[in-house]
């Protein structure tokens, strides 16, 4: 409402001014303001009071765009590239006429921090180790200003220390002295004046101070770094007291401080009854809209596909996507008010499967499977996917004991051969078998659990389902997230819905993490690798499998977890 009245508003004004107005202020934003060669996400924002429409262009162009818009931000996804500066321009529409605004993003010539080293960080090292004629032509380091020993207070390498002296020798040393401090000139650093020396392990510091007494200006330990961690926990004003208590059953801020941002995001696909994709604090963790695909339309009998449009249809179900969507892509420590479990290192692929009515079938829920791993045929079209998906997430299900759909189920064994992971919820009948697809073997099976952890009772006729198909348990009572569509608009969810796209988020952050670790991935292995990884961190191991709650929650600092060999090791 307020929107039209400031339009008829201004239109008013023009009149009075002999029909012309002046244009208003208007600003175009982009973050990250540069990406490494390998490429990344930006989100473009802005603000022109009073436009009616919007349409985003780039120079050099990019698939998605342009995009013609109402709403008031964007993201595009940059692939690898050589170093070149991308222009985005805005042409904003409005009563006074048309505005145009650009703004510039520099795609750099070196990788992503914390990302596997590549060519161009290869030959960097090997220019700033000496090992390429670029060396030569290095600057000289300025000579330090500091004098006496560096802090030794703070994490470093043991039996290490660095060492600035101007005449390159220690002088007043004895050889008793040294030896019994085990210190030894290892090699010369680059700039005149520095060089590494080993020290016994433990007496870094004593070795510091003598050293310096011998005549050394100034030595330093080797101080430890670790990547730029995520805040934990978020700032998300809601997060605290709604979230929290929910998070901490699979330990998810435990797994937080041990990611970073900076690696290609995994995808994970979410088909549903639609998405409210709009919403500020959903739209910067979602693909861009070129990838969206409603499969469906509104009516299942006469199926009338749309890429770049997944509203939901008016019926008491249209915010269940939306907020499964939510738990796993919330916008995170950015000030909305919820967090996502993927805490923004994750994008979701919103894909409708459901028509106006709530209906889907087996068509709907194999095209999105083929969908997100990479392509489908509807109809006499074809759907090529620009954001291929990792893991796919199907809150949904047909509840009868012994199921199975054998057209879906040839088209989830194709698709996990591909190295798509599906992650389905159990059913909520409370009955003792877990509903199809959540039964399929190319399929994770997830449970709900209560607030203390046990399988979620929420009245005489609706609980968790369990059985022999069970494999994991996630929250599923009382889960706030997403509803609606504004931002600020929560609701707290109850149902095994809610909980597979916690797994599906854990499944992504491992998925994350493997990448930022450098290691390959054979795809036709990925669904085997992320169940022993998942398994070995459940409460109830490997070993430990049970009806009621399969292998149990899953502690997700230990999916993540670099040093543990189920997810890490030679096999992975």
């Amino acid at each position: 409402m307020g929107l039209k009245l400031g339009a008829v508003l201004l239109a008013l004004a023009g009149l009075l001014a002999g029909c012309s107005s002046a244009p208003p202020q208007a600003a175009l934003e982009a973050f990250p303001p540069s990406l490494p060669a390998s490429g990344g996400t930006v989100r473009l924002s802005w603000q022109v009071p009073g436009a009616t429409r919007y349409v985003l262009s780039s120079d050099p162009p990019l698939a998605e765009l342009p995009l013609e818009t109402r709403g008031t931000q964007a993201q595009v996804q940059i692939g690898a590239s050589e170093a070149q500066t991308r222009r985005f321009t805005l042409e904003a529409e409005g009563p006074w006429g048309e505005i145009r605004r650009s703004v510039e993003v520099k795609v750099e010539g070196q990788p992503a921090i914390s990302c596997p080293e590549g060519a161009t960080a290869a030959s960097f090292m090997a220019s700033y180790r000496g090992d390429s004629p670029q060396a030569a032509t290095m600057p000289e380091a300025p000579r330090p200003t500091v004098r006496g020993v560096g802090r030794f207070d703070l994490p470093h390498l043991p039996g290490r220390v660095i060492v600035y002296q101007e005449n390159n020798q220690i002088q007043s040393l004895s050889r008793p002295e040294l030896e019994r401090l085990g210190v030894r000139p290892l090699r010369t650093l680059i700039g005149r004046g520095w060089q590494l020396y080993a020290v016994r392990a433990g007496s870094e510091a004593e070795a510091a101070r003598m050293l310096v007494q011998g005549g050394a200006r100034y030595v330093q330990p080797e101080y430890l770094y670790r990547p730029a961690g995520l805040a934990v926990p978020p700032s998300n004003p809601d997060y605290l007291l709604n979230q929290r208590p929910t998070f901490a059953q699979m330990n998810l801020e435990g797994a937080w401080k041990q990611l970073s941002a900076g690696c290609a995001e995994p995808v994970v696909a979410v088909a549903d009854t639609g998405f409210y994709p709009e919403r500020p604090d959903l739209s910067p963790n979602l693909t861009p809209p070129s990838s969206w695909l409603d499969v469906v339309g509104d009516d299942l009998a006469a199926p009338q596909p749309v890429r770049g449009r997944v509203t939901p249809g008016d019926w008491a179900g249209r915010s269940h996507g939306t907020a499964v969507a939510g738990v796993i892509a919330a916008v995170t420590d950015t000030g909305s008010g919820l967090a996502g479990a993927a805490y923004n290192l994750a994008r979701v692929l919103p894909i409708k499967v459901f028509d106006a009515q709530g209906q889907a079938g087996t068509l709907q829920i194999a095209q999105a499977v083929e969908y997100a791993a990479g392509a489908t045929t509807i109809g006499a079209q074809t759907f090529v996917n620009p954001s291929p998906a990792q893991v796919l997430n199907l809150s949904l299900s047909l509840a009868a004991e012994g199921f199975q759909d054998p057209y879906l189920e040839a088209v989830l064994e194709r698709a996990t051969r591909q190295g798509l992971v599906v992650v389905a919820a159990s059913g909520n009948e409370g009955t003792g078998f877990v509903d199809y697809p959540a039964s399929s073997p190319f399929v994770i099976a997830v449970g709900a659990t209560d607030g203390v952890g046990s399988r979620a009772r929420w009245s005489q006729s609706a609980a968790s389902n369990y059985g022999p198909d069970l494999e994991f348990v996630a929250p599923g009572s009382e889960v706030t997230t997403l509803s609606g569509l504004q931002a600020g608009q929560y609701a707290n969810g109850f149902g095994t819905s809610l909980a597979a796209p916690f797994i599906s988020s854990a499944v992504a952050l491992y998925l994350h993490q493997q990448t930022a670790q450098g290691n390959p991935q054979n795809p036709a292995d990925r669904l085997a690798e992320v169940r022993r990884c998942l398994q070995s961190a459940a409460q109830h191991g490997p070993q430990g499998w049970e009806p009621q709650t399969g292998y149990g929650l899953v502690d997700a600092a230990r999916v993540v977890d670099p040093t543990n060999p189920a997810c890490f090791g030679p096999t992975n």
